[in-house]
Order: C-alpha cells, then sequence, then structure tokens
C-alpha cells in the first residue's frame, strides 16, 4: 500500500465533493413536472407512505422515512427481502409506495411490482434508470440519473445515493412546507432531542411556586432575609407588597453587602433589593428564558410572572440541567 502525501489526500477528497456536487446540479436541473405530481399524490393518500430500497438505496430510503415522519407525512421503511417474504402485508390499496433503485431492476424491487399492482397502491421511483423495469410500472418518475459516482472506480454507490437522499428531502421538505407543518408540531414528535425541548419545555416546567420561594416585604430586616433565603434555598428571594413584586435579593448581593457594609442592623429589604428586575411569563419557551437570564449578567435567578403578578420563581441551573 502506497504511502500518497497530505495534498493527495485532500485534494482526493474535495474531488468527491465536487462530483457529488455536479451530480446535484444535474439532477436539480432535470427536475419536472413529476416532481410535482409527486407531491399531490403524496397529499391526497389516504393511508401512509411506504418507502422501500435495496442494498445502500435501502439505507436511504428509511433515511427517506425517518424524515417524512418528523415533518408530518406518515411514513415507514419496508426492506424488499422482508416485504417478499410477508411484510407486503403492512401494504393497503390507499397507501403510497416511494421504490428507490439507481439501475430500478433490483430483484427484490422488480418481484415486487405485480403484488403492488394487484394491491394497488401507487407508486413513485426514485431511480437513475427511467426506461427501467420499476421506471415503467410506477405512477411518478422521479429522475436521479448522475454521470458518475464519486467513488474512483465508478462502482460504489456514493453520488447516486446522494441524489436520492436530496430528492427525499426535498419531497418532505415541500410536503411540510405545503401542510404548513409548524415548530410546535416538529417539537411534539421530537420530544426526546435538544430541538425538541427547546420548542417544547416552557418556563412553567421549571417553575418554583411562591411556597418554595423566600418572600419578603420591603420593611423586613436583612436579618430576616438571609433566615427566610436559607431556609428555602434557592439563591433569591423575592421582595413582595400587595401581591405586586417590588425588587428581588439574590445570593450575589448578600456577599456585597456583607463586604461593603460594617453594621447591618438598620438595612431592610427594601434597601438592598433590586427594584423592578427583569422577569420572565410562566408561558414563555424556557429556551428563550435561558437567553434572557444569560443576558442579564449577573443573574441565576429570575421572578416568574403571570397577568402581571409574581408566581414563582426560575432558575438557570434547572434550565440547563434539562439539556437547553
Amino acid at each position: 500500500m502506497r504511502q500518497p502525501d497530505d495534498s493527495y489526500l485532500s485534494n482526493l477528497a474535495k474531488k468527491v465533493f465536487d462530483t457529488e456536487i455536479e451530480a446535484l446540479i444535474k439532477v436539480k436541473n432535470n427536475l419536472d413536472d413529476n416532481f410535482v405530481e409527486a407531491v399531490s399524490l403524496i397529499m391526497s393518500t389516504t393511508g401512509k407512505v411506504v418507502v422501500t430500497g435495496m442494498g445502500k438505496s435501502g439505507i436511504i430510503a428509511k433515511k427517506i422515512a425517518a424524515t417524512l415522519s418528523s415533518t408530518g407525512t406518515m411514513a415507514i421503511h419496508m426492506h424488499p427481502a422482508e416485504g417478499l417474504h410477508g411484510d407486503l402485508g403492512m401494504v393497503q390499496n390507499e397507501d403510497t409506495m416511494i421504490m428507490l433503485g439507481k439501475s430500478g431492476e433490483s430483484d427484490e424491487l422488480v418481484a415486487m411490482l405485480p403484488v403492488l399492482k394487484k394491491i394497488g397502491c401507487k407508486i413513485i421511483a426514485i431511480t437513475g434508470n427511467v426506461n427501467s423495469t420499476l421506471a415503467k410500472n410506477s405512477h411518478v418518475v422521479l429522475n436521479t440519473e448522475v454521470d458518475k459516482e464519486a467513488c474512483s472506480l465508478n462502482l460504489a454507490p456514493t453520488s447516486s445515493t446522494t441524489a436520492a437522499l436530496v430528492m427525499g428531502d426535498a419531497l418532505s421538505t415541500v410536503l411540510s412546507d405545503v401542510k404548513e407543518f409548524k415548530e410546535e408540531n416538529f417539537a411534539l414528535f421530537h420530544p426526546g432531542g435538544t430541538l425538541g425541548k427547546r420548542l417544547l419545555l416552557k418556563v412553567d416546567d421549571f417553575i418554583h411556586p411562591l411556597e418554595e420561594v423566600a418572600v419578603c416585604s420591603e420593611k423586613d430586616d436583612f436579618r430576616e432575609v438571609i433566615i427566610r433565603m436559607n431556609d428555602k434555598n434557592l439563591g433569591a428571594c423575592l421582595i413582595i407588597e400587595k401581591k405586586k413584586l417590588k425588587g428581588i435579593i439574590t445570593n450575589g448581593d448578600i456577599k456585597r453587602i456583607l463586604l461593603k457594609h460594617t453594621s447591618i442592623e438598620d438595612l431592610t429589604a427594601g434597601k438592598i433589593m433590586t427594584s423592578d428586575p427583569k422577569s420572565i411569563n410562566h408561558d414563555m419557551l424556557a429556551y428563550d428564558a435561558v437567553r434572557i437570564i444569560e443576558k442579564s449578567g449577573s443573574f441565576t435567578v429570575m421572578p416568574v410572572m403571570k397577568d402581571g403578578k409574581p408566581i414563582g420563581l426560575i432558575k438557570l441551573h434547572d434550565i440547563l440541567n434539562a439539556g437547553l
């Protein structure tokens, strides 16, 4: 095995990028009314979308099914070999099949076609051979023909699978837009991921209600503030008068006061509090709350409001621990 220099390896990698980019440009330029027809066909599907492909195309098929599902189009992946041994039972008349195959002549795909015709479902072919058996037996054909693979031997599926993948992404994205798929819908389907949490979790999910928070009046002395803050242990005390938020005192404030004052006998909550502090509405997205707290500078806690009245406290640490 030869030992190529670094520039050779870097140039070879760039050649792969160039080859696949050229392939995508070709597929993009070949895009025609068939794409619009494919979108319309899926939009009118009353059942589900079943995506299948053999080999490397099958891996791309699985990804396309996952992207469709996560962006508002009910879709599943079916392995063609398993389909020929019973899984075709999951395909119904009201479904639409998306079948991927570079040559369109894969034995497994071709063997399914008579059964699918008998079932009566619609077929969308994503193939690099518009004259193939698969293409001729499909209702819509999406042309993903490429001039060459990025593989140096022009054999391993590389450019062709990239083309199929992007075609699937185009279908998923356009369908999502037409269906007016919103951020809240995306979050509903991704509750376990960071993106889902950012779009789903609200301040209400992290609030420490007033009964858990140290609360004082403006007349309470410094000693009383410390006692209540120590009892609740949330790092802050809300100063509330007649159900109105007047100020906040944090652990940081306590440290600065002790360093600044030799005598604390005459200090009251009203004298040492931060007046009219920034606050967060209870139904705000927690992710947005994090950015507000971080912009505030020294604060790691913030009062939570509802209808103009304080209802609790939120801590930056709690939200960050949730993975936001």
